[in-house]
């Protein structure tokens, strides 16, 4: 059963006649008879009434009219699917580095929800180089990962640079100047676990002094880290720009450090096979580049931070 032999049984019955149906379709009287013949043996019922004029449908070809235009309509919805002017929809699976959350988590995430009310959002936080072999095996549809400047992701993959962050070492707000790195160390600091690139990167710093760091406290979540570090538990590592979101980071000071250097950029990243969710990958860099170039912001809860910080001092 062939969707051409659907089509013309459709248009004969709309039509109720051989002749105008060949007309509508650009075919021969011959050719249409010859479908509808095809169409009527493989379904081994007699779907018009021959002796009628107009051409009649028999009880058969009314039921069977039914189901040749669900399955025509099934088959439109379908191509129209894939069809460029079609708005994205279905499932979009996301990874987002841990420490990019809070900024793929707010505005870039409010605005593909308006711009694509038909898509579902998963977002899955891990590690850069995780993400990137999930992304590879299909898992997920793009991450927005986290590269050292020198690094770019594999060439196997789409990818979109969207910025570069200066890493800061930052400290509490009654943090006093004149520290170096050891005495820095010495004190402490409050870092992601094992796998994160800046841990890794004063891992490195640290070792011609022949030091090891001495990490206090250790959490994947963001706001965590911001407010032990904003109430003087250890020293942190972090872009400025990518932890202005947060809750409190405003009270955090940069300390620079001659002997601590050190960039990342942004990248995003995309499955070999996205289909026609590209213009949501579009959007989403859009998005991500405006909220970078808008600098760091105080948040209300940042600011209701801040003032309890102040008065509990």
């Amino acid at each position: 059963m062939k969707l051409n032999e659907i089509r013309t049984f459709i248009a004969v019955a709309d039509a109720q006649s051989v002749q105008e149906a060949g007309n509508r379709l650009g075919l021969t009287q011959s050719a249409v008879s010859r479908l509808i013949q095809r169409l009527e043996a493989e379904l081994g019922v007699v779907l018009f009434d021959r002796q009628t004029k107009p051409l009649a449908l028999t009880r058969d070809g009314e039921l069977a009219l039914a189901h040749a235009r669900r399955i025509l309509a099934a088959t439109c919805d379908f191509a129209d699917a894939f069809a460029g002017s079609v708005e994205p929809r279905g499932l979009l699976r996301l990874g987002v580095a841990h420490v990019l959350t809070a900024l793929a988590a707010g505005r870039p995430l409010d605005d593909l929800r308006a711009g694509f009310p038909g898509l579902a959002l998963r977002l899955h936080s891990d590690w850069s180089n995780p993400l990137i072999e999930q992304v590879r095996a299909g898992m997920l549809d793009g991450g927005l990962i986290l590269m050292c400047e020198e690094q770019t992701p594999p060439d196997d993959l789409p990818a979109r640079r969207i910025a570069a962050q200066a890493v800061s070492i930052v400290a509490s707000p009654d943090h006093s100047d004149g520290a170096d790195l050891a005495s820095m160390n010495e004190r402490g600091w409050v870092l992601q676990p094992n796998g994160c690139r800046y841990r890794e990167a004063l891992q490195q710093a640290l070792a011609p002094l022949g030091l090891q760091p001495n990490v206090t406290v250790e959490a994947y979540d963001q706001s965590l880290l911001v407010s032990l570090v904003a109430r003087g538990v250890g020293f942190g590592l972090a872009p400025m720009g990518l932890i202005a979101p947060i809750p409190g980071a405003a009270l955090l000071r940069p300390v620079d450090l001659p002997d601590f250097r050190m960039s990342v950029t942004i990248w995003l990243i995309q499955s070999r096979t996205t289909g026609r969710i590209a213009p949501v990958f579009d959007r989403l860099e859009e998005a991500l580049r405006r909220e970078l170039a808008a600098g760091r912001t105080v948040s209300p809860a940042a600011e209701q931070f801040a003032i309890l910080h102040s008065a509990a001092e």
